[in-house]
């Protein structure tokens, strides 16, 4: 990824995203966002469809054009069965011997359909969100296969791995998946004090323009026992808030996670920020600012979201033995 905004990436980012039509959790907006499995027979809740192609092969060739995908391919233990991947795809360690199918360019990215289609896919793994991160499935022959991921919320993240083993027949691997990682986040959730008012916190998932992080990020803000700013309720989509805005929030903690940056990119991205009025800012000035490489960031609805998580709740409890300096930055000690 290099280390420029691409200009359509920009161009894109400077629309402002009307908040999506999720519906918020039920309870005051005070709770903790409790996870709540919404799937029966993949009927899902309104604002979260998937689109599911079960292939018969016992070993099904599959492609991935989203990276979190790909690493959620290899949570389930299957990395094997991935033939063909975008170049974003750099996890798990292992698959840069993979064709890629994409290449980046000026305008994001493009598509070699021929090496696509000379892979043979059973399955195409995609995401409809943002034409502008990774080819969708409008993007691809019609003929081919796909299986759509997209999410909103961390309950709609925590599907994606069932979705994913039933579409390639793994089942079980599915299920076992997303018990763990159900177990990791209410571990991490242990540690959080439910009744102290706590830190207010604010993810920019872009420096220029200041885009504020949407999506399932509010959500792990404030079960980590923080309080998100600017975008506060789960399943908004990412916006676009002026210099002022960002200013007059004056966040307690600011997190930099540019999203789909490489580690060069975003340090030069967070340098950047921090050499304008965003470097003014009272958390700036103190140290209570973090920086998470846009590749391992919260835009990517992959199984690392969970490691951040614990991160978040490490920082705004003060428990720094959560969390260690490989998956999640702390006080003083900046992390990509």
């Amino acid at each position: 990824m290099c280390a420029k905004p691409w200009p359509k990436f920009g161009a894109a980012r400077h629309k402002r995203w009307k908040s999506s039509s999720t519906p918020t959790p039920s309870g005051s907006s005070e709770s903790r966002f409790p996870i709540r499995l919404a799937r029966s027979d993949h009927c899902f809740t309104r604002g979260f469809s998937v689109r599911l192609n079960l292939v018969n092969s016992p070993s099904p060739r599959v492609v991935s054009l989203l990276p979190a995908a790909t690493e959620w391919m290899g949570q389930l233990g299957c990395i094997e069965l991935v033939v063909g991947r975008s170049h974003a795809c750099n996890s798990p360690s292992g698959i840069s011997h993979v064709p890629c199918v994409t290449q980046a360019n000026d305008n994001g990215w493009s598509l070699d359909k021929d090496l696509l289609l000379s892979l043979d896919p059973d399955l195409v793994l995609v995401q409809n969100s943002c034409s502008v991160c990774s080819p969708t499935a409008l993007d691809l022959p019609s003929d081919l296969p796909t299986c759509n991921l997209d999410a909103n919320r961390i309950e709609e993240i925590l599907e994606l791995p069932l979705v994913l083993g039933e579409a390639i027949g793994r089942k079980k691997n599915g299920a076992e998946c997303v018990a763990q990682l159900r177990e990791d986040w209410w571990g991490a959730i242990d540690h959080v004090a439910p009744y102290v008012p706590g830190p207010t916190a604010l993810v920019l998932e872009w420096t220029d323009p200041l885009f504020v992080a949407g999506h399932w990020t509010p959500q792990m803000i404030q079960a980590a026992g923080a309080r998100p700013l600017l975008i506060t309720e789960p399943g908004e989509r990412s916006v676009a808030f002026t210099t002022e805005e960002v200013m007059a929030s004056d966040p307690d903690w600011i997190i930099i996670s540019p999203c789909g940056l490489d580690a060069e990119a975003t340090r030069e991205a967070s340098e950047g920020l921090r050499a304008g009025p965003v470097g003014e800012l009272r958390a700036m000035q103190e140290g209570r600012w973090i920086v998470v490489e846009g590749t391992r960031g919260f835009s990517r609805p992959g199984p690392g979201l969970f490691s951040l998580f614990r991160g978040l709740v490490a920082t705004f409890q003060n428990k720094p033995e959560l969390a260690t300096p490989n998956n999640f930055g702390m006080p003083d000690r900046p992390s990509v």
